[in-house]
């Protein structure tokens, strides 16, 4: 599991690169194949890939804001 956010990052952007290949592989499938049945299932799975590789990019980097300040928890409990 991805211990920062560089680790998760690296893990994603392992991700994407697979979903991009298989991507790649099933458009030259469908390019290749005469039967419309078998070609509308490889660019559906050529979508899929697409759409999970588009959703990983979208969780790269540090997606929440930062607080500038922290309050004093010490101070609280008093």
């Amino acid at each position: 599991m991805a211990t920062n956010v560089s680790e998760k990052d690296k893990t994603l952007n392992e991700i994407i690169e697979y979903c991009e290949a298989k991507s790649r592989e099933e458009q030259n499938y469908a390019r290749t194949v005469l039967n419309d049945i078998a070609k509308g299932w490889a660019l559906a799975g050529a979508r899929t890939y697409d759409r999970i590789a588009k959703h990983c990019e979208s969780m790269l980097g540090y997606s929440g804001s930062m607080p500038s300040e922290v309050p004093n928890q010490s101070e609280d409990a008093k």
